[in-house]
């Protein structure tokens, strides 16, 4: 594929001028301003250096004005963690040194998960902490550069790496599950079983004949499972069917990782079965896809690794394989949606569509204006009454819905916004949100950008 490389590096440097321009919009860092109402800062974490005089923690209005009752947010702002609670009104500052990213909350919301690295480390490692900065601590037996998950009943983290697959109580001994090098394990909806892949021994001279293979584990001890190999290809885990029965994995051919950059096959394998079944197609963005009940799963589909091209929504049933796409919005593209909690209703961005011979902006202005076309819409499961929040403004990145469907939070002009799920008034909830490379964050990856590595909301 060649591309129009004067374009692309516009596009990359345009990043620094949008910053100003439209405030910075970039990854999966908040906060700024001044604290305002009871807001404060918390404590340190246990054992750490006191916070210096000159660490300064600020919201742009009073989080609580907006966030009242809705739970608790961890952002990552200037690579240090903090926790903002939505019941108390108190923010708490989780680390003072270092760099963090991935925080993840437990099932009960009592500890934060987070990849955690100072200059003297080569690469960062899992610490956990409780939500007011207590009892903060690195798991030290476990490496974690495969990825970890929480335990959906329990405080048990699931971690992923070169070591194996562990299980890391809150409190309490690792135990190790498999000693071969895996990727993040991920929880069946029971939490009874982890799924993950692993590369098979292969020739080093020929790292294009490297095959990946699909396992499960039972937490109980018992002796992992191989569900299926992927001969001369990777396996990406996308997750498991709703109900338990099934795994869904993104097949990366050769382990390429400009053919996965393009699009990969998304495809349902039903346990006791070793013929999957392909289901569409599409780029393995975080947050593209979600579970929904009745073993349905809402996806983007569409290849090509630029977003403004060629992108829309489908509802398929992974046990059957039935597909059902969603129309766009007229010369849109439909991207970052979010399935409510109940399953009923999606919230997404639509964008205009710049076709797929645009690969780049000549100016910052064509990159402004396709950034202000993004907006946010609503519609039911099926498609039917598809209609935009206008009051929630132009410029959106990746709604999230609050649990009882009555608020979406999202992404604006370099704030974090809550919304009526019905309209109405947005409300701020901080601003400032800048990137940790300010010179090349604000346009993305071909036009996505994630805030999952730097935000975690938990809702009770």
């Amino acid at each position: 594929m060649k591309l129009d490389s004067r374009k692309l590096i516009l596009a990359g440097v345009s990043a620094a001028i949008l910053i100003a321009a439209v405030a910075s919009l970039t990854c999966t860092s908040w906060l700024s301003g001044s604290f305002s109402g009871s807001a404060r800062a918390g404590r340190a974490v246990s054992g750490s250096p006191a916070l210096a005089s000159k660490t300064v923690v600020c919201w742009a209005h009073n989080p609580a004005d907006a966030f009242k009752g809705q739970g608790c947010l961890a952002l990552v702002y200037q690579k240090l963690l903090f926790v903002f609670d939505g019941y108390t009104d108190v923010t708490t500052q989780i680390t003072d040194s270092g760099q963090v990213s991935q925080p993840a909350w437990s099932h009960d919301g009592e500890w934060l998960a987070y990849l955690y690295g100072t200059g003297s480390q080569m690469a960062p490692v899992t610490w956990l902490a409780r939500r007011d900065g207590t009892q903060a601590h690195q798991v030290k037996q476990v490496a974690s550069d495969g990825g970890f998950s929480w335990l959906p009943t329990d405080d048990v983290l699931a971690v992923g790496g070169q070591s194996g697959i562990w299980l890391v109580p809150a409190e309490g001994k690792p135990r190790q599950l498999s000693n071969a090098a895996a990727s993040a394990p991920v929880w069946s909806p029971d939490g009874k079983t982890l799924a993950y892949s692993v590369t098979l021994p292969y020739d080093s001279n020929h790292p294009e004949d490297r095959s990946d293979a699909l396992y499960t584990i039972g937490i109980d001890g018992s002796q992992p499972v191989q569900r299926l190999v992927t001969p001369q290809s990777g396996i990406e885990l996308a997750g498991w069917w709703p109900d338990g029965k099934g795994l869904l994995y993104w097949m990366d051919p050769v382990h390429s990782a400009s053919l996965a950059a393009d699009g990969m096959p998304l495809n349902s394998l039903q346990l006791g079965s070793t013929q999957p079944k392909t289901l569409a197609f599409g780029l393995d963005r975080p947050g593209w896809l979600s579970l929904a009940p009745r073993n349905n799963i809402l996806m983007v589909k569409g290849g090509g690794r630029i977003v403004w091209a060629g992108q829309s929504l489908t509802v398929i049933n992974v046990s059957s394989g039935d597909v059902r796409d969603l129309k766009n919005p007229p010369g849109c593209v439909a991207i970052d949606p979010s399935l409510s909690k109940d399953g009923s209703r999606i919230a997404f961005v639509a964008a205009k569509d710049l076709g797929a011979k645009t690969w780049g902006f000549d100016n910052n202005q064509d990159l402004m204006a396709w950034v202000a076309s993004r907006t946010l819409w609503v519609e039911q499961v099926n498609g039917s009454g598809a209609h935009p929040l206008t009051s929630a403004g132009r410029g959106i990145y990746q709604p999230c819905w609050s649990r009882d469907g009555s608020h979406i939070l999202y992404v604006r002009d370099n704030c974090l916004w809550l919304i009526g799920a019905d309209g109405g008034e947005p409300g701020e909830i901080c601003g400032q949100i800048a990137a940790d490379d300010p010179t090349g964050g604000a346009f993305g990856y071909y036009g996505f950008i994630s805030y999952g590595s730097k935000m975690a909301w938990f809702q009770p």
